[in-house]
């Protein structure tokens, strides 16, 4: 008797963790969402690649300041390929060859933000990001890694079904279904973005508690975000403020110690918060407030600009529908993400 119990409950347990698991990421929902986020993720695309233009031959060209066999030193460790092999750009070294290259990429970006052929340009535009960073690992920051991260995603997903071209296209063909039909990959990219999201939030703010701080001196340290310091540190740089009327809060330390501790607290609860739907609303405004903040003093507003796009993903079909002033139309309550 004892053993059947047991294997019951073993049966309903992974039956249950089954069920919950394929409604985690499978349950077909709406993609509006994911539309918006590639409206916003394409622009910053075509911004990232656009960015070179100036200085496309200056760069990479024959004699260029980047030329290929330096590239080649960046090699990751324990790779059995050099990424700057997987680079178009790697193999063309002639200003003319370079600037088609390079705006056929911004031809295709702008096809991917508008979604026109969304399916194939997703997947193209994917490939034009990657170019340009495993060809130029040493201009990279924290932000293109992100925005490949966001364009791999989309590739998964029908992020084309509305606001695109496509949909504007498929609606002249009488496909007006299109508005109510769900999509199982639409919930798995909009999954993986926001695990990816609470990934990159936690690592944040455990890398601001556990770091070891900065040298004062010949052998002090000391931790500014500890300390409270870490905002003003970043404002008193010129070459990271957007604003110089922010120098105004060096009268202001308890201000400035509050918004430091903010910002970790912050970025320590949401990957945990964000997960409840009752807090979710305040959790996003909270986290909106915090990479709004860091965007104006940071020195990598498009990082944190990209944190917020990918914010997108826990909002509401329904809710992004207000917003762009479409019909209102409430999302069922079994709706994957039902922020």
């Amino acid at each position: 008797m004892e053993t059947l119990s047991m294997s019951n409950y073993v049966g309903r347990l992974t039956e249950g963790f089954g069920s919950g698991w394929n409604r985690f990421w499978y349950l077909p929902s709406d993609p509006l969402p994911l539309c918006l986020i590639r409206i916003v993720t394409g622009l910053f695309a075509l911004l990232f690649v656009f960015s070179y233009t100036a200085d496309l031959s200056y760069f990479f060209a024959q004699g260029g300041l980047l030329p290929f066999e330096l590239t080649e030193q960046y090699q990751p460790n324990n790779a059995v390929y050099n990424p700057a092999n997987l680079s178009y750009l790697s193999h063309l070294d002639s200003p003319l060859h370079l600037n088609v290259a390079h705006w056929i990429g911004i031809v295709i970006l702008g096809l991917f933000t508008i979604g026109c052929f969304s399916r194939v340009t997703a997947v193209l535009g994917l490939i034009v990001t990657l170019s340009y960073i495993q060809r130029a690992p040493l201009l990279t920051s924290e932000f293109e890694p992100l925005l490949a991260a966001l364009q791999f995603y989309l590739c998964l997903s029908p992020c084309g079904a509305r606001l695109s071209v496509d949909r504007y296209l498929a609606d002249r063909k009488g496909q007006s279904n299109l508005d109510e039909k769900k999509y199982f990959s639409a919930t798995l990219a909009i999954r993986l973005i926001q695990v990816h999201l609470c990934i990159v939030a936690a690592m944040m703010g455990l890398a601001k508690i556990s770091g070891p701080g900065e040298i004062v001196g010949a052998q002090e340290w000391y931790d500014p975000w500890g300390t409270g310091e870490a905002v003003w540190m970043m404002i008193s740089r010129p070459q990271s403020r957007l604003f110089e009327s922010l120098t105004f809060l060096r009268e202001h330390p308890y201000l400035v110690a509050a918004w430091t501790h903010l910002i970790v607290l912050v970025e320590l609860l949401f990957p945990i918060l964000i997960w409840n739907r009752l807090a979710r609303p305040l959790v996003l405004v909270l986290g909106a407030v915090t990479w709004f903040s860091l965007m104006l003093i940071s020195g990598i507003a498009p990082f944190y600009a990209l944190l917020l796009v990918a914010s997108l993903s826990f909002v509401s079909p329904g809710r992004v529908q207000r917003w762009l002033g479409a019909a209102s139309r409430t999302a069922p309550q079994t709706q994957a993400d039902g922020a």
